[in-house]
């Protein structure tokens, strides 16, 4: 009993420190979070399940990215309205893939993770400059250029991340930024910004699910949102650094990516 109760506490900490890192990506680009915490979760605290890996991280990213939000809302960099119909339209499918994700063996979600991860990071780093759209870093949030032509698509995104999110039990942030800036067309900085209100919403819903089946973790939730904190604050500041340097910050996200996709690949086929 001691033994375990021991552990449980060793576990706690290991995972404040992994929320360091996972509020560090969540500030810096938006996304990642969950790709990281999964991972941390299963190969540095020890979780051992898959699915409560899934689960527990699905909650804390949601109550990591809130406090991630109202920093960034406060510095005005949340385009409210194109978040709100992103976020709005993922609901159903965060829902439908959080439930599908639950009948599927945990190693082969994992497997399809990191190939998800590697070919958004592959597009994101070989999208031009130029392809992008040409607006300033801060941009002006007033102005939502050709609003209604892109509303549906923004909608339909919004849905198809969702469910991705949903299966994987991942912030969906690595889709969603780049959603945001290319088919909503937003700069980078504010595409990372106003990301965080889907990684609640999409976050919340997978957590719910979870939690019913009995795939949540509290103590180490709560852990992983203190260290998330702490991290989220650095990585914001990091960002608004970064926003000002051309194609660095989306460059850093997409190497983020694959260096995880390629680490989660390897742990999976190795421990199979």
């Amino acid at each position: 009993m001691s033994i375990a109760l021991s552990w449980l506490h060793t576990q706690i900490a290991l995972a404040g420190v992994s929320g360091l890192s996972i509020g560090f990506a969540l500030g810096l680009v938006g996304g990642g979070a969950g790709m990281l915490a999964v991972p941390l979760l299963l190969y540095f605290v020890k979780v051992g399940d898959p699915h409560m890996a899934i689960g527990t991280t699905a909650i804390s990213i949601a109550m990591t990215a809130l406090v991630n939000l109202v920093a960034y809302a406060r510095a005005g960099l949340v385009r409210w309205r194109t978040a709100s119909v992103f976020a709005a339209a993922g609901v159903a499918g965060a829902f439908a893939g959080s439930r599908w994700s639950l009948h599927v063996d945990g190693g082969v979600v994992m497997l399809l993770l990191a190939a998800v991860v590697a070919v958004v990071g592959v597009m994101m780093f070989s999208r031009s400059r130029a392809a992008a759209p040409r607006l300033s870093a801060a941009g002006d949030a007033r102005q939502e250029p050709e609003w209604a032509g892109r509303g549906i698509a923004t909608a339909g995104a919004g849905v198809a991340i969702g469910g991705v999110a949903g299966f994987f039990g991942v912030s969906g942030g690595f889709l969603s930024v780049p959603a945001l800036h290319f088919i909503a067309r937003i700069p980078m900085l504010e595409a990372v910004a106003s990301s965080l209100l889907s990684v609640i919403v999409f976050g919340a819903t997978t957590g719910v699910n979870y939690a019913i089946a009995g795939k949540v973790s509290v103590p180490l939730s709560l852990a992983l949102v203190a260290g998330g904190v702490v991290g989220g604050n650095a990585g914001m500041r990091a960002a608004k650094t970064l926003a000002n340097k051309g194609d660095t910050l989306r460059q850093l996200f997409a190497a983020m990516l694959l260096l995880i996709a390629a680490y989660i690949a390897y742990r999976s086929v190795t421990q199979s």
